[in-house]
C-alpha cells in the first residue's frame, strides 16, 4: 500500500484532499530546486495531524502551499488543492482573501516576527477585523477580548506592545489572531521552537484545548517527533520533499515502517532513565561508573596539533550573587533575575545550569563574562573579581572565558566566509599572522570536524547546514585557546540527528582540552547526556543541585520534577 493510498475517509467527511502536490523554488536565472515531491494526502474534519522532518525535509513548504501563503521564489509546480472539494489553486487574490475567512489560517513559526513591534496586540485583532468585516465594529472590542481569554491571556495583553511579552505570550497571541478568522483549517509551523519545556508544554495544552473545543481541523507541522505524537491522532513523516510514512501516531511509535521514522523516534529518551542511550552517545553518568569512554560514538573528533591535554587552572566562583534591573515601568517593582546564586565551576568540570525562560540562566552567564556585573556579591575567575574588570581586564578574561551561542544562524556574519570568522579571533588573541594564522584556522576546522577544511574555509555561512554552523562558532569560540566555554543552549536550534554530533564535540573538547564547561540549557536529556553536576534555577533562586544523574533521577524539588514532566515523550500518546 503506497502513502497516497492510506487513509481514505468518506468523501463527505474530507475537509482537505491534495493530490500529487509539488513546489519549487524557481529564481530568475537558475535551475528550479524541487522542495515538495508529488505529495497526496486527506484531512478530515475535525482532525489533528502532526508533520514531522527536518530542516530542509519541506514540511514548512507545504504548509505554505496548503494555505496559498506561499511567495516567490516558491512555486506550486503541479497538482491540487482541493479544500472543501474546490481547487484553491484557482482563486484569485480577492477569492482567497474571502476564503480564508471561515477557511484556513496558519500560526508562523516566530511570535515575534509575526507581529508587528510598533503596534499594539489590540490593533492587530482590529486589522483583521475590518479587512475581513465578519465581526459587526460594536462587537469588535469584546470579539478581541474573547479570543485573547480562550488562549489563556489577560485581555490587558491588547493593550501591550509585542515586546513587552515572554515568547510563549507572544504565541498564544498570534493563535489568537489566526482563531479570529473561525477557520476550519489551522496549520501550525513549529509554534514552539525556541520555547522551554514549560512554555512550550503550555502552548500545546492550549491548541490540543482549542482544537477539542472549536473542532477545526489542524496541522501540526514540527521537526520534534515527540511532540508531535503526544499531540496528534495522525503523524505524517517527511523526509527530502517527500511523505514516507502516514499512520495513527500509535503506529508510528510501536512500529514504524520506514528507516527515517526510526532514525528519529532513536533520538529520544526519558532524562529520568538509570541509563540513556542514543546513536552515538551513553549518558555521562553511567560512563563514570562503569569507567568507560564515549566508545560508541559514530564520530572522532582530532585533536590539535600534538598538543597535551591540560586542565583548567583556574575555577569560576560564584557567592551569594544577585541582580536586580530596573522597573520596567513607573509603579513597577524592580526585576530580580539572580537572587542570591552560589556555586563553582571546577577546572575540568562540566556543570549545567538548568531552568525555564526568565530563571536567570542567561544573566549569570553574563555576569560571568563581564557583560552585566551583580548587584551584589562577587564572582571570580581564579582570584580575579570580574566586576572591577575595566577594557584591557574584561579582554584578558575573554580569552580564558568564551561562550557558545544558542543561534548558529545569527551568531556568524552572513557576508564573511568562515575562514574570515575564524582568522579574527586567532589574530586578536595570539600573536600569529599570515600563513601561521591560516594554518590555526584549519587546525581548528578539523577539531571540530568540518573537514575537507579547505572547502569548509572558503564557504559562507548560508551554504551550511544548522549543525556546521553551530561547529564553526565552536570553533570561533575555541580560537582563543580557552579554560571555561559557557555553552548557552547551543542544540536547541538544531534537529535531533544533529544534536548527538554537536554534544559529543563538545564532550571530547572539554576531555581532551581539560575545558571546564558551563551548559546552560532547558533540554534536561542534554545536560544529562554531557555534564556531571547539575543546577536547577527557578525565578532566579537555586531550588536543586547535586550530580546530574541522581538529581533527574530522584528530584526533590516540585520544580524539577515540573521540568522533567513537560519534556515532550513520544510513549505519552493521548
Amino acid at each position: 500500500m503506497t502513502v497516497s493510498e492510506q487513509n481514505t475517509p468518506e468523501q463527505n467527511d474530507v475537509l482537505l484532499d491534495v493530490q500529487n502536490l509539488s513546489v519549487e523554488y524557481a529564481s530568475p536565472g537558475t535551475t528550479p530546486v524541487a522542495a515538495v515531491h508529488d505529495v497526496s494526502f486527506t484531512l478530515r474534519r475535525g482532525e489533528f495531524v502532526g508533520l514531522v522532518g527536518e530542516s530542509g525535509s519541506g514540511k514548512s513548504t507545504l504548509g505554505f502551499a496548503l494555505t496559498r501563503l506561499q511567495k516567490p521564489p516558491a512555486r506550486i509546480s503541479g497538482g491540487r488543492i482541493l479544500f472543501g472539494g474546490r481547487d484553491i489553486r484557482e482563486l484569485g487574490t480577492e477569492e482567497l482573501r474571502r476564503q480564508r475567512q471561515g477557511g484556513f489560517a496558519m500560526v508562523l513559526q516566530s511570535g515575534m516576527n509575526a507581529l508587528n513591534p510598533v503596534r499594539t496586540v489590540g490593533s492587530h485583532f482590529a486589522d483583521i477585523f475590518a479587512a475581513h468585516g465578519h465581526v459587526p465594529r460594536e462587537s469588535r472590542d469584546a470579539r478581541a477580548r474573547e479570543l485573547i481569554g480562550k488562549v489563556g491571556l489577560d485581555p490587558e495583553v491588547l493593550k501591550r506592545y509585542p515586546g513587552e511579552l515572554s515568547g510563549g505570550m507572544r504565541q498564544r497571541a498570534s493563535i489568537a489572531l489566526a482563531l479570529s478568522l473561525e477557520p476550519q483549517l489551522m496549520v501550525f509551523d513549529e509554534p514552539t521552537t525556541a520555547l522551554d519545556v514549560l512554555v512550550q508544554h503550555a502552548v500545546m495544552d492550549t491548541i490540543k484545548e482549542l482544537q477539542h473545543a472549536e473542532h477545526f481541523t489542524a496541522v501540526l507541522i514540527s521537526h520534534d517527533l515527540g511532540i508531535v505524537l503526544e499531540a496528534t491522532d495522525r503523524v505524517m513523516v517527511m523526509h527530502e520533499g517527500r511523505i514516507v510514512e502516514d499512520a495513527p501516531s500509535r503506529k508510528i511509535l510501536d512500529d514504524p515502517s520506514d528507516e527515517y521514522t526510526r532514525m528519529l523516534l532513536s533520538h529520544y529518551a526519558d532524562p529520568r532513565a538509570k541509563t540513556i542511550s542514543i546513536p552515538g552517545f551513553v549518558d555521562l553518568g553511567t560512563r563514570r561508573r562503569e569507567g568507560r569512554s564515549r566508545t560508541d560514538v559514530t564520530e572522532t573528533v582530532p585533536t590539535v596539533s600534538e598538543r597535551d591535554s591540560r586542565r583548567a587552572d583556574a575555577a569560576i566562583v560564584v557567592e551569594g550573587v544577585s541582580k536586580l534591573y530596573p522597573a520596567p515601568r513607573r509603579g513597577q517593582e524592580a526585576v530580580t533575575a539572580v537572587d542570591d546564586v552560589s556555586f563553582r565551576l571546577e577546572p575540568g568540570e562540566a556543570l549545567a545550569l538548568v531552568g525555564a525562560s526568565g530563571s536567570g540562566k542567561s544573566t549569570i552567564a553574563k555576569l560571568i563574562t563581564g557583560v552585566e556585573k551583580p548587584t551584589s556579591g562577587t564572582v571570580r575567575f581564579g582570584d580575579t573579581d570580574v566586576a572591577s574588570l575595566k577594557r584591557r581586564g574584561l579582554r584578558d578574561l575573554r580569552k580564558d572565558v568564551q561562550m557558545v551561542f544558542q543561534d548558529p544562524y545569527a551568531a556568524l556574519n552572513p557576508l564573511h566566509t568562515v575562514e574570515y570568522a575564524l582568522t579574527r579571533p586567532v589574530m586578536n588573541y595570539t600573536k600569529l599572522r599570515g600563513q601561521e594564522a591560516r594554518d590555526r584556522v584549519l587546525e581548528l576546522l578539523e577539531t571540530v570536524g568540518l573537514t575537507p577544511v579547505e572547502q569548509f574555509a572558503a564557504k559562507l555561512p548560508h551554504q551550511l547546514s544548522g549543525g556546521q554552523r553551530q561547529r564553526v562558532v565552536i570553533a570561533r569560540a575555541l580560537a582563543s585557546d580557552p579554560q571555561v566555554l559557557i555553552a548557552d543552549e547551543p542544540v536547541s536550534m538544531l534537529d535531533v540527528s544533529l544534536r548527538a554530533g554537536v554534544l559529543a564535540l563538545l564532550e571530547d573538547l572539554r576531555e581532551r582540552w581539560g575545558i571546564s564547561m558551563l551548559y546552560i540549557t532547558h533540554d534536561l536529556l542534554s545536560a544529562r547526556l554531557v555534564t556531571e553536576n547539575i543546577l536547577v534555577l527557578n525565578s532566579g533562586r537555586v531550588v536543586e543541585r547535586g550530580e546530574t544523574s541522581e538529581v533527574l533521577q530522584h528530584p526533590e524539588d516540585p520544580y524539577t520534577v515540573q521540568l522533567l514532566d513537560a519534556v515532550p515523550n513520544p510513549a505519552r500518546i493521548r
